[in-house]
């Protein structure tokens, strides 16, 4: 009879101890901590009650790639101990998303699960790990290594961990998905500064001198845009005209984008004559030395000279400038060289063209004609054509806003898929 009760206080008394480190851990967490913080309070609590040296919370991250769905990473480990250099590796965290069930190993180095993991080399001789499931969904593991004793981990451990992964598992599912709602608000809120400072680099009006004016339209696909233009008046009555489209949308692509204008803008300012093929040959080396070969640029830039109503270009891999004469004739400008960003020592050709009174030069981006409507249809460079030839003798600045609505009407409720960006040159 005196073992029955002694063996029933005891039992009592465990639970008891339990259900006090359980409410400790409880009464620690608040709504508002970080995945760090909780995951502290967790591991530091369940690694001093089951006398443990060393513990971590593994989360698990979905992943697009249907064969690598999950990805593991370490959040936290216990202070009590020295780290152990270990990750959860593809046997764990497959076994664990395979049977979603305590785990228990107190001979892990000879352990077949963890035959590839070498767990002898780091010491690891026990492990104790409780899925973290929210709604029947694995989110991660509660790990323990190395228990003090050297029966290893028991039936209360288990027991324990057990609970506090069922009790804490939504609370840390909570704090993550806070902690990514924050870092989209501040993602948000960073695109808005890089769109209003991308903006910025774009004219925010056109340039006319006594012979022409110029007109610049863009409208990004995403947040920032790859695309860009520039009109900048120069000296002797010249106009420099520059557009480009970079490989790629997004913040990558805008980037790369401000430096080939910010290039091309302080080559302009530094001498009153710049040669293009030194403008092109500048613009080339700095993509090919800073951008991974992924990355480059098509291209059209040139100077209209008002003393001769020439048009002298540089056409780097871009879609072919139309010239649009005021009978309506149409003379696309095909001379081209390679685009900017694949061969670091490549020599460009300047071209030329003569403009008359009444002509209209346009340079555009693939964003025009590869407009599609809804049933996947291109908008193309036949139509873009005949739109132009209707419009010559309108005004440059009507003319781009006439292609974007037209544009706009073509899409319908079709998705805008690339950065829309268009330059008109039209001769008084």
């Amino acid at each position: 009879m005196p073992n029955n009760l002694n063996r029933e206080q005891e039992r009592l008394k465990k639970a008891v101890d339990e259900l006090s480190a359980l409410n400790q851990i409880a009464s620690a967490i608040n709504a508002l901590m970080s995945v760090e913080e909780i995951t502290k309070i967790i591991v530091d609590n369940c690694v001093k009650r089951i006398r443990a040296t060393q513990g971590a919370v593994y989360l698990l991250e979905e992943e697009l790639d249907d064969e690598d769905k999950f990805r593991t990473f370490v959040r936290e480990f216990s202070k009590s101990a020295d780290k152990i250099p270990f990750h959860l590796n593809e046997s764990l965290s497959g076994w664990m998303i395979k049977n979603k069930t305590i785990l228990v190993s107190n001979e892990a180095a000879s352990d077949g699960r963890f035959r590839m993991m070498k767990l002898d080399k780091l010491g690891i001789n026990s492990i104790l790990a409780a899925p973290l499931l929210s709604r029947n969904r694995l989110i991660g593991s509660l790990v323990l290594f190395n228990k003090r004793d050297e029966s290893g981990f028991n039936d209360d451990d288990k027991r324990f961990l057990g609970i506090v992964g069922s009790q804490t598992a939504k609370v840390l599912e909570n704090a993550k998905l806070r902690e990514q709602e924050q870092e989209l608000i501040s993602m948000r809120e960073e695109i808005k500064v890089a769109q209003s400072i991308q903006r910025g680099f774009l004219p925010d009006k056109g340039v006319e001198l006594d012979s022409c004016e110029a007109v610049g339209f863009n409208t990004p696909a995403k947040e920032v845009g790859g695309d860009y233009y520039d009109i900048v008046r120069l000296g002797g009555e010249r106009l420099f005209l520059s557009l480009g489209d970079v490989s790629g949308k997004g913040v990558p692509a805008a980037l790369l984008m401000a430096n080939a204008q910010a290039v091309l803008r302080s080559q302009l300012l530094d001498s009153d004559e710049v040669p293009l093929t030194r403008l092109a040959r500048s613009l080339n080396h700095l993509i090919c030395q800073f951008t991974p070969p992924e990355q480059f640029i098509t291209a059209s830039f040139g100077i209209f000279h008002s003393n001769d109503k020439t048009y002298r270009y540089i056409n780097a891999g871009h879609e072919p400038p139309i010239v649009v004469r005021k009978n309506g004739t149409i003379e696309p400008l095909t001379d081209a060289g390679l685009i900017l960003g694949v061969m670091p020592d490549y020599e460009y050709e300047e071209y030329s063209v003569k403009l008359n009174s009444g002509d209209l030069l346009f340079v555009f981006t693939d964003g025009v004609t590869e407009a599609f409507d809804e049933q996947g249809e291109e908008y193309g460079e036949t139509r873009v054509k005949e739109f132009l030839k209707k419009r010559v003798g309108k005004k440059a600045s009507e003319i781009g806003a006439d292609m974007m609505t037209e544009l706009s009407r073509f899409r319908g409720e079709g998705v805008q898929t690339d950065d829309i960006t268009m330059l008109i040159l039209r001769l008084f």
